[in-house]
C-alpha cells in the first residue's frame, strides 16, 4: 500500500486527523489509516477502540458544515496489531474547514497527489461561491391542494 490523494497514514493520532479529514471532505473522499507505517505497515495502535471513539468525536466537533454522514471510523487488525481506518466520503458543501480557523487558508485543506495542502484564498471563494443554498425550510411544497388521500 502506498499514499495517494486517497489514502494516507499515521503511526498514531495527531491534530493532523481533522486536517486529513477535511482535506478528504474538499476534494474526492479517502481514506485515513492509523497506526500505519508510512510504507502502509502495520505498526499497531494502543487502545484503538478508545482513540477511534476519541477521533469521532474530534471529527464531529472540529470540522465545518457537519460531516455527519460523511465519514465512518472502524477498527482494524493485522496479524494481532490493531490499527484505525477512517473512511471519509466528498462532501458537497465545500469548502469544509477546521472550527478554529474558520473558512480560511489556514482552515481549509485539500489533496494534491499524496499532500495535504492549505487552500488558497481564490479557492475557497470558488467553492463557497459553488455552495448548494437549498435547505428544507427554502424547498416549495406544492401548492395543489385539490389532492386527496382517499
Amino acid at each position: 500500500m502506498v499514499e495517494r490523494e486517497t489514502g494516507a497514514f499515521k503511526r498514531v493520532v495527531t491534530d493532523d486527523v481533522e486536517k486529513e479529514v477535511v482535506a478528504f471532505l474538499n476534494t474526492c473522499g479517502g481514506v485515513l489509516y492509523i497506526g500505519l507505517d508510512d510504507e502502509g505497515t502495520v505498526i499497531g495502535l494502543d487502545e484503538a477502540k478508545e482513540q477511534s471513539l476519541a477521533v469521532i468525536d474530534r471529527i464531529k466537533t472540529t470540522i465545518l458544515p457537519s460531516s455527519l454522514g460523511l465519514f465512518n471510523v472502524e477498527v482494524g487488525q493485522d496479524n494481532g496489531k490493531e490499527y484505525v481506518k477512517i473512511t471519509v466520503a466528498q462532501g458537497i458543501e465545500k469548502p469544509f474547514s477546521l472550527k478554529k480557523y474558520g473558512r480560511s487558508p489556514k482552515g481549509c485543506d485539500t489533496r494534491v497527489g499524496s499532500q495535504t495542502a492549505m487552500m488558497s484564498e481564490q479557492m475557497i471563494e470558488e467553492l463557497s461561491s459553488r455552495r448548494v443554498r437549498d435547505t428544507l425550510s427554502s424547498v416549495r411544497l406544492p401548492t395543489n391542494t385539490s389532492a386527496s388521500l382517499s
